[in-house]
């Protein structure tokens, strides 16, 4: 994490399906464990969700790497449950091994993803870590559709440490900002991340838009389209230029007809 204060992680790799804008008037109440069921960070789970209806808003690979995937913001497709998934920030915790592992977690992840939960809890103000409180878990909350977060959720066997670890974090970073004199006014909610994830929401996709507009005009990797046909040195039409032959030849026919 680049800074568990702000929430800023340490790679963005921002979704462009399977989530949904805003979180339908809702706020943030509490956070919801999940276990990815496969080996991988951001760009693993930004691959998978392409073609599953599913996301999450962080992501935590074996090297204890913090991805986002949907800003907090938003409502990840996580818990297969509206009303939790829009009360909820989503961590998709990355396994070391698989299925013939009985699914395995690595301590960098676990570490990692217990400071991500306590940093979470602190910065919404939900308050201490508390399993089955501020803290859930996806087989709960999905009403037993799944078993993830498999060996974090109740009673498996990373669970009771994970919170622990959670709750360590927690104190450590409320204890250092207990105030010694008058508490000043409350910070207001327009942090600098705020600012942050609302420019790059906002400028993201019209950046991606006019990248598209940019391709349709001049082709794939700039370098024209086949099915426009070619120029005299053999090279393929770009949409200005097949604008450009088309009008030149309409200017020729009517030329041609006038002198008739």
């Amino acid at each position: 994490m680049k800074d568990w204060t702000t929430l800023e992680p340490d790679r963005v790799r921002l979704l462009s399906r399977h989530f949904t804008p805003g979180r339908g008037g809702q706020k943030i109440k509490h956070v919801t464990i999940h276990h990815m069921g496969g080996v991988g960070g951001l760009d693993f789970c930004w691959e998978t969700w392409q073609t599953r209806e599913a996301s999450a808003h962080y992501t935590v690979s074996p090297t204890g790497e913090i991805g986002q995937a949907v800003w907090d913001r938003d409502t990840a497709w996580a818990n297969r449950n509206l009303d939790s998934n829009q009360k909820t920030i989503a961590i998709e915790h990355s396994n070391s091994g698989g299925p013939e592992q009985d699914w395995p977690i690595g301590e960098k992840t676990l570490e990692e993803g217990a400071h991500l939960v306590a940093a979470i809890c602190k910065y919404y103000k939900l308050g201490r870590p508390v399993s089955g409180q501020n803290v859930r878990f996806h087989s709960i909350e999905s009403g037993g559709f799944t078993e993830c977060p498999y060996h974090l959720r109740p009673g498996h066997k990373y669970h009771d440490g994970y919170i622990r670890r959670a709750q360590y974090w927690y104190d450590q970073m409320t204890s250092a900002a207990i105030p010694t004199k008058k508490a000043s006014a409350p910070v207001s909610d327009l942090t600098k991340k705020y600012f942050t994830d609302f420019i790059t929401g906002y400028l993201g996709p019209q950046f991606d838009a006019i990248q598209e507009i940019w391709r349709q005009l001049r082709g794939p990797a700039g370098t024209g389209w086949e099915q426009l046909g070619k120029n005299d040195k053999g090279q393929n039409l770009t949409l200005v230029d097949a604008v450009a032959a088309i009008r030149h030849d309409l200017a020729r026919i009517e030329k041609k007809l006038e002198e008739r």
